[in-house]
Parts: C-alpha cells; structure tokens; sequence
C-alpha cells in the first residue's frame, strides 16, 4: 500500500517532582472497519469488546469471526532478537512473497495516540484514555473520507466523552471539603489513516510536527499543530465572559474562576447567597472539569470542544510527529524538541535510549537545573521513514510500525517503557552523570509504565 505510513514509535512518562501521577498515554492500532457502512459498523460494535492491545509477546492468528465481526484487536509477535532490530528495512520485493508466505492481513490500518495531562485528581485522564477511543469510532462520519466529516466526528467525540464523565460523577472521590470531584484533563489526539493525519486538542498539551523542507537543510523546522488554550487569548475570553465566567490572575498566571457559593452556605442560591470567586483552571478547553457548567446557558464554561486539524503527512518532509504534555513544553521550545529527535537519531548508534525517553529526560534535568519541582512530564515520538529510503537505527524501547502490512506483523516492544538504565556521560559535554542515578536511573522507585 503506497497510501500507508511506515515509522518508529517510542513513548516515556514520568511523575516529575509531584505528589500525583496524572498523565496518561493511550496507544492503539486497530484494523479498519470491514462494514461498507457506518450504520453497520456501528451495529458489529455490539459484538466486540473496547479492542485494547494484547500485551502477550507470543504470536496470535487473526480468526475469522474478527474479520468478519469489527477492528481486529492489535496482536503482538515475538519480541525481535537483536540482530534484527538494529535498523528499518524495507525491500519491497521481499514484501509481497512475505505476506502470502505468512498469510498476512492487508486491510488498511488506523492509528490512534494519546497524551492525557489529569488536573485536579487522575480520574477524568484515566476515564479519557479507557472510552474517548472507543466514541470517537462510534461518532456519525468518522470512518468517512471527507475530511470535514471526520473533523465533526471527532468533535462529536469529545463531547460524548465529557457528557460521559457526567454520569461517573457520583462514583469519583469528592474534595476534601465534600464538594463533587474537579477532575479533568487535558488531551490531545492523532488519528493516523493512511496518509492522513487527524488531529484534535483541547488543554496545553501539544502536537508538533518537525519537518525537513530541502534535503540540504542542516535543521528541521517545527510545525505547530495545536494551540495552547489559555484563558487569556481574546477569542477564549470573550467566549468565557460570554458564558458569564471570568478571567484572574494567580501568581500571575491566568485562570478561568470558580464561582461557587460559601462552602458554609446550606440551601438552595438565592440572589443573596454569598458567592466566592475562585481562580481555579489555567486552561479554557478540557475534558472533565464538570465544575464549569453554566445553568443559564446550558453550557461549560471551559469547554469540552476541540480544535481539529487534518494534515496530509510526507515521509519526504515530515520527519517527526511529537505529542507531550506540558511537562516537556514548559522545558523545551518545539524547534529544540524537532531538532533534538533529528540529531539523536544521526549521533546515537543502535539501542541507544528511545527519541521519547530523550526528550523526557532532557527535559527532567531542564526543571531540576532551575531548581523548581518537575511537572508530570509525558511523550509520544513517531519518525516517520520514507519508504524504500536508507535504514535509520533503532534505539531501545522502540518499535517499528508499519500501516502496511497488518498490526499482526508489529512487534511487541519488549521491556516495559522506562525501565531501562540511562547510559552515563563520559564526557564533558554530556547529558546525564553519575549524580542523576538517582532521579533517573533503573532504581528510581516511581517509574511509571507504559500499559498496552
């Protein structure tokens, strides 16, 4: 298939300096839809379960019933040995009498990354990550191949998933002064099919795209895909005030106020009842933050709807495809990010750390340098290959997927993600020493793992 992607992808998170882990990675790879249509795709959705990642390294055969059923789920293969993962190749004679060697399924492949940053407690970025997947493919038009369907499906999508939430209220722990839960996230979402890339965001975590526009170019440039939504920017203001919410400053940060009666108040609010304002959120789009809801208009005051963007992707030109919570992007401007995957892969030889764990760990020392306490910080790489081009190493922890020749020929990626020992600096000019074993090394007590 010309029309699929072929890349790297490598994933770390860690807990920083704070008390909560409240980011959340969501990974999965599924088949397409069979159905010729959305209202029988729908109807199989009955049939199967949410389609999450098999973690077993043994190989596993797609049966009938799940071709004929729904999305396959992802089964993984026998770990590569390491005399085969040491660079991408792929000869395309080899591929067709491969797959009719091994049988290999050749319907189109869909992709879906995730980073979730939790505020206020993990519930709304764990509740995200297991059903925000799952809704966006039930949503009218988003198998279409009209952009502009898929855009207002994904939409859709997150509208559902915040609606969700609603109803699990009840169930999520209450503050400490027994108010209903302030849980909620933020997310930031690529859909990769075929060529295309479909992206939707709401919150401070971003999506960047590093990209090389001449083959002399000695640096890549980076493509900005999302924007923060801060409660400052005139268009998000003007739509909080016009929802009767307001805009303070906090420490001389901006944040969308809570307007909430005195937590010694019993009773229904009259005009009288006395009513704090509290500045509370530093974004203006989310997932979760229920607290919000406007009774007069009906609507959230921050605001559940993403922005959506479709790229047609280039192996060619877009080399890099970064997702990552504020923890990176407070720490490191995306031209630094972009650049910094461009020169690990030319510099590190093969089975050095991943480009994610790069910039995670980078990123770390950056707040510890500062000398302020590290922000949960989460990343997403995909670098990209352009087919039939030259191999490029691969680094630990990282695995190969191409949208090709079925998720049935990915591999499992090994080891849990950042359990690995970083490699010590010998030389000056070097990342990582001795002294930051301990905040980064194997024996760090609060690694967090990647799950599939």
């Amino acid at each position: 298939m010309d029309d699929a992607l072929l890349f790297r992808m490598s994933a770390f998170s860690d807990q920083g300096g704070r008390k909560y882990m409240e980011d959340v990675i969501e990974i999965r790879i599924e088949y397409e839809p069979t159905a010729s249509t959305d209202e029988d795709y729908l109807k199989s959705q009955g049939q199967v379960g949410h389609g999450k990642a098999e973690t077993s390294p043994t190989k596993r055969t797609i049966t009938e019933q799940h071709i004929k059923s729904a999305p396959a789920t992802a089964a993984w293969v026998e770990t590569l040995s390491d005399g085969d993962i040491c660079s991408i190749s792929t000869p395309e004679e080899e591929s067709s009498s491969a797959d009719a060697e091994d049988g290999v399924d050749t319907r189109k492949s869909v992709a879906f990354f995730a980073v979730f940053d939790g505020h206020g407690g993990r519930e709304a970025a764990h509740f995200a990550s297991e059903h925000l997947w799952d809704l966006l493919k039930r949503q009218r038009g988003f198998w279409s191949k009209d952009h502009s369907e898929v855009c207002a499906a994904l939409r859709k999508g997150f509208i559902a998933c915040h609606h969700a939430m609603w109803k699990e209220l009840p169930e999520w722990p209450k503050t400490i002064t027994g108010l209903p839960s302030t849980s909620g996230t933020t997310a930031s979402v690529v859909v990769i099919r075929g060529v295309h890339m479909y992206v939707a965001h709401v919150g401070d975590s971003a999506v960047v795209v590093g990209v090389k526009e001449n083959e002399s170019d000695i640096t890549l440039q980076a493509l900005e895909i999302t924007q923060d939504h801060k409660p400052e920017l005139p268009q998000e203001k003007e739509r909080i005030e016009r929802l009767g919410g307001s805009v303070m400053k906090k420490s001389g940060v901006n944040r969308v106020v809570w307007k909430r009666p005195r937590l010694t108040h019993n009773g229904p609010v009259r005009r009288s009842t006395v009513i704090d304002q509290i500045p509370f959120l530093a974004v203006a789009r989310s997932l979760g933050d229920l607290w919000s809801y406007d009774f007069y208009s009906g609507e959230f005051v921050v605001s559940p709807e993403p922005d959506t963007t479709v790229i047609t992707l280039d192996p060619k030109r877009h080399r890099y495809i970064i997702l990552g919570s504020d923890g990176l992007w407070n720490m490191m401007p995306p031209k630094n990010a972009v650049n910094m995957c461009h020169s690990h892969d030319k510099m590190v030889g093969p089975k050095g750390m991943s480009c994610a764990r790069r910039l995670g760990c980078t990123a770390l020392l950056f707040w510890k340098e500062r000398m302020l306490r590290a922000d949960n910080t989460t990343v997403i790489v995909l670098a990209l290959q352009e087919r039939g081009g030259p191999p490029i190493p691969m680094h630990r922890d990282e695995i190969v997927v191409d949208m090709a020749t079925g998720i049935d020929q990915i591999p499992y990626p090994g080891t849990p993600y950042n359990t690995c020992e970083i490699q010590k600096a010998e030389h000056e000019d070097g990342m990582f020493y001795e002294e930051d074993e301990m905040v980064y090394g194997e024996e760090h007590e609060e690694w967090t793992y990647l799950e599939w």
